[in-house]
């Protein structure tokens, strides 16, 4: 008793000399909303990324880091803006501008434009994978048939389906080899041959893929003839092919009548109404209409239109219709704008460089004439 007494005596002695313990102040709202913030931010990048990596996996590129390849987009819009920084500053200079007015525009420059060059890069780079998604699934598409076919044969000599699948890749497939050698290694892992095939189908955007895979699915969990199914999708897929290019050849005529009138027709009258704008032009100059005569008189008021502004807008003019006109035109025999990319600067290259030819030829015929 006597030692429990002096222990308690010891620590109220202590207590009387130690510091008060300071209470925890009050958490207040802005920290939280600040880390929720925060959150919110993290969770956008996250998302950002993900979506890049989709992209990049269905591209073909997956051996490439998404934060390496933002790093090396970003150093790419600072080089370009830095080259658009030179180039502005030499015709600043040239026009002897003030440097104040030098250092404004630099401002807007490496803000507004810093901005600009990120967004259509990113932009530019989002279209180009997207184009080579559609391109290997094009690929993935016209192989399929042959592969299903090799698996057929091989699940008729008495193999098991993931067998089939295997045995049946060439190097010749491409796109699809290297897909089914996923799937063989992500069922050699453990994975389902059924969730393995669902996740390589929903890689791409095909109904073909799709619908191929989800009969291939069923038919394993029915447990009927899969050999026999296998040959009908090969042979449904055949048959769709060939419906479309019969299709295509038979509204072959729109499409030709569309290219002729945006490659050839446009760029000649085009190049007719910018000669015809110089001869009456030269014309009108020639025409004296200072003097009056009694009651009549002429008089001319307003600008003129200028030869140089309406060979802008005729090329302004060429660039579009020929960059719809291919779309139309890939709509019309492919059914899909993406198929007929290659088209759009076949179009307005030759509806271009008809145009220069035929107002020079127009040019060399009208001028003997006046």
């Amino acid at each position: 008793m006597k030692e429990e007494n002096t222990k308690k005596k010891f620590k109220n002695f202590i207590k009387l000399f130690s510091k008060p313990e300071k209470e925890e102040p009050k958490r207040s709202i802005l920290p939280k909303f600040s880390s929720f913030k925060k959150k919110k931010l993290v969770r956008k990048k996250l998302r950002n990324k993900k979506i890049l990596n989709t992209f990049m996996r269905k591209a073909g590129f997956e051996d490439v880091d998404e934060r390496i390849f933002s790093k090396k987009v970003f150093k790419a819009a600072i080089i370009i803006t830095a080259i658009l920084t030179i180039i502005l500053i030499s015709v600043l200079i040239k026009n002897q501008m003030s440097f104040l007015k030098i250092i404004y525009f630099l401002v807007i420059l490496w803000t507004l434009g810093l901005v600009l060059v990120l967004a259509f890069s990113w932009i530019f780079i989002h279209v180009y994978l997207d184009i080579r998604i559609f391109q290997r699934t094009l690929v993935l598409e016209n192989v399929l048939p042959d592969f299903l076919q090799l698996a057929s044969t091989n699940m008729s000599a008495g193999m098991t389906v993931d067998q089939a699948l295997w045995f049946a890749v060439r190097p010749q497939f491409g796109v699809l080899a290297k897909e089914i050698e996923s799937v063989a290694k992500s069922t050699i892992a453990g994975d389902d041959l059924s969730e393995a095939l669902l996740d390589f189908s929903n890689k791409y955007d095909s109904k073909v893929l799709k619908r191929s895979v989800s009969l291939l699915i069923e038919g394993m969990r029915a447990g009927g003839k899969m050999a026999d199914l296998l040959t009908k999708i090969a042979v449904n897929i055949q048959e769709s092919k060939l419906m479309k290019q019969e299709m295509a050849a038979n509204i072959m005529t729109y499409a030709i009548f569309i290219g002729f009138a945006t490659v050839v027709a446009a760029p000649f009258l085009f190049a007719l109404s910018t000669q015809l704008l110089q001869v009456v032009g030269d014309i009108m100059g020639s025409v004296d209409l200072s003097s009056n005569t009694g009651s009549f008189s002429m008089k001319m008021s307003g600008d003129s239109i200028s030869i140089v502004d309406f060979q802008i807008f005729s090329v302004i003019m060429l660039i579009v219709s020929g960059f719809f006109s291919a779309c139309i035109v890939s709509i019309i025999r492919k059914g899909n704008v993406k198929e007929g990319v290659k088209l759009i600067p076949v179009f307005i290259i030759v509806s271009l460089i008809l145009y220069f030819i035929a107002s020079k030829l127009l040019s060399s015929v009208m001028g003997g004439f006046f």
